[in-house]
């Protein structure tokens, strides 16, 4: 994988170089196994190297093709190389002397910005033609990797992270009040808005085009909330969908050296994993599988449908594969803040969950000390391989097709003996109640999120913002109402992800993170499989369980619970409350930080301190969401504004 970043100016004046090299160095910790700075004329280029494919080791960047003057800056992994190389009529003795990169600029040469919707993988790229002051700047449909962008006076500049951008005189670092409080409301920052003001961020599946010094948008992938696939039996369905996961899982397997994985308990990282250790396995190759679980002796009583050690259900997975060396990574009464400054650094931005940053940081670290290059993950798995299909009963009501509600939801009932009557006639109206009624009746109930349970936004800053607006505008339904069109619901979720910064922080530790469950050919069929799939007789996830019925244990098929990751972090944040308490005193003392974060609530959290109880609901949201979310915010505005001072 690569940090990429250009600047290139309008006036046609010769480019810093002294700029190029800033940025470099700021890049560098991305890509330590090879850096090219690139000036040429009124352009120039960088570029910053982590080899985690064979081919890497034929990156030569930037890539310049002399005749027509194009010049290419790619980032990322193509997972079709063989079906691009022949459709570029390239034999496989020219495709095996060519890094991704490469192949990028032959597809871009043959056929420009419509070469785009052909790569599979991964990736990020930047594309310059001199003759006619043209460049454009694209990121794969998911937004897997980064690309930021700076419009200055008389030039463009795009770099994977902010920072870089910041090297460059005249670019200002300074904090987007919109974009903090959209991160503190859990409100997409959409259109290109990043948290730093007057810094813009190319959107997944869409591309920037720059000529003479003006830019203009292009979405080059849309996703299909319309076809469905219609198949003759309900084997056909799992005959095709394992043929994709196959495929999918197989492509994220080029690599150097030793292959891990992330393994929970969850069906989304136990099939990844599972998968491909029979691949390897086939290979004569091992698999290292990484499960994070809380400390020994561990006991807390969590909340039903949820359970704390992820390990038997891991082991069990792994003890069905003999080539999967199982290591469970103890948290061991780290504070979830130990990392917090380093992680803000390396991501550019808060994190969001800084709960799960201890575990997650020592599996990549221990991973990275084993040779490890590719870590597998199951990231978005949820809204594609294993969707449980929970739309199923709205739809079936909305519909009128009461038999078959009342068939379904009996199923149900007879499957999961907590789930009751009500709660399934609740769930099936309320896809179809208008939003003031459910509003209402949430507010009746007590059963609705209020914002001020799990963030820690001021409300000044929410009344100077007009929150409420901002969320409708960006599609947000502030009371997490379900919906019966399961299909655009995860199409608008997947829409939403954009882990580009997390994505390029991981390669910092020395690895790719790689997710089967995010390649766009099984994403599209996933969409398409109709809902009845995923819920039949009981069962959600019901295509993913029949798939896997002879490659997964009854620990996981069977599993009706939830892990919760991370849930002994109250312990070390328990430890860790003097630190706490001297960083809410530094953000008092800020200039700034008290009109964001609602500073007043946070330390009455810190004087209510529970001794148990760490896994009611109500808890949960005050310290686990709003208390560790606010410092993240927090120790973010330090980050930004701290340098300008």
């Amino acid at each position: 994988m690569t940090a990429i970043a250009g600047i290139v100016r309008h006036d046609q004046g010769p480019v810093d170089r002294g700029a190029l090299e800033r940025m470099l160095n700021l890049l560098t910790p991305y890509g330590r196994d090879a850096q090219h700075c690139r000036p040429m004329g009124s352009a120039g280029f960088v570029r910053t190297l982590l080899r985690s494919s064979p081919e890497d080791a034929l990156d030569q960047q930037p890539c310049i093709d002399t005749d027509s003057g194009w010049t290419l800056l790619f980032d990322g992994r193509i997972d079709n190389r063989e079906e691009l190389a022949a459709a570029l009529e390239l034999d496989s003795a020219r495709l095996s002397g060519m890094a991704d990169s490469q192949l990028v600029l032959h597809a871009w040469l043959r056929w420009q910005r419509d070469c785009l919707p052909r790569l599979l993988g991964d990736f990020a790229l930047a594309a310059w033609q001199p003759r006619n002051r043209q460049l454009v700047l694209a990121r794969d449909y998911l937004g897997t990797r980064p690309l930021f962008w700076y419009q200055g006076d008389g030039f463009h500049a795009f770099a994977s992270l902010p920072k870089a951008l910041f090297a460059i005189p005249g670019v200002p670092r300074e904090l987007s009040e919109e974009g903090l409080h959209d991160f503190l409301c859990l409100i997409p920052l959409l259109d290109g808005k990043t948290l730093y003001r007057g810094i813009q961020r190319v959107m997944p599946g869409q591309c920037l085009i720059i000529e003479d010094g003006h830019g203009r948008t292009e979405t080059w992938y849309r996703y299909d909330a319309r076809t469905e696939l219609r198949l003759a039996r309900d084997n056909d369905y799992v005959e095709a969908f394992t043929e994709r996961l196959e495929r999918a899982v197989a492509r994220r397997l080029r690599a150097i050296g030793p292959i891990a994985s992330e393994l929970s308990s969850g069906f989304d990282s136990s099939t990844v994993t599972a998968v491909a250790a029979r691949q390897l396995a086939a290979r004569g190759q091992p698999l290292l599988a990484y499960t994070g679980v809380p400390r020994e002796g561990f006991a807390e009583r969590i909340r039903g449908g949820t359970h704390a050690d992820e390990g038997p259900g891991a082991r069990a997975v792994a003890a069905l594969y003999p080539n999967i060396e199982h290591i469970l990574v103890q948290n061991d009464g780290v504070s979830p803040l130990q990392d917090l400054d380093f992680d803000v650094e390396q991501l550019d931005r808060p994190p969001l969950n800084p709960c799960n940053a201890a575990w997650i940081n020592r599996i990549r670290q221990q991973a990275a000390a084993r040779g490890v290059r590719v870590l597998l993950n199951g990231g978005v798995g949820n809204m594609t391989i294993s969707y449980d299909g929970r739309s199923l009963l709205p739809a079936l009501f909305g519909r009128g097709r009461w038999l078959r509600w009342w068939q379904e939801t009996r199923a149900l009932l007879r499957a999961h003996p907590g789930v009751g009557w009500r709660w399934a006639l609740m769930h099936s109206l309320k896809a179809w109640a208008p939003q003031a009624l459910w509003s209402r009746l949430q507010a009746w109930r007590g059963t609705g999120w209020n914002l001020a349970d799990y963030s820690a936004v001021n409300p000044e800053f929410m009344a100077r913002m007009n929150t409420a607006t901002r969320a409708r505008r960006a599609g947000i339904d502030l009371t997490y109402r379900d919906v019966a069109d399961s299909r655009t619901t995860r199409i608008r979720a997947l829409q939403l992800i954009d882990i580009g910064e997390y994505s390029l922080a991981v390669n910092q530790i020395g690895l790719e993170a790689r997710d089967p469950t995010s390649d766009r050919q099984l994403v599209e069929f996933c969409l398409a499989v109709p809902e009845a799939q995923y819920l039949r007789d009981g069962k959600f996830r019901w295509l993913l369980r029949r798939a896997m019925a002879d490659r997964l244990p009854p620990e996981i098929l069977e599993c009706s619970s939830r892990g919760l990751q991370a849930a002994d972090w109250y312990e070390g944040a328990t430890r860790d409350l003097p630190r706490i308490r001297e960083e809410l005193e530094r953000l008092a003392a800020h200039p700034s930080a008290g009109r964001y974060l609602d500073l007043p609530a946070l330390k009455s959290s810190l004087d209510d301190w529970p001794e148990s109880g760490w896994h009611r609901v109500s808890t949960e949201r005050r310290y686990r969401l709003k208390l560790l979310r606010g410092l993240s915010a927090g120790a973010f505005v330090r980050y930004v504004e701290n340098d300008n001072r």
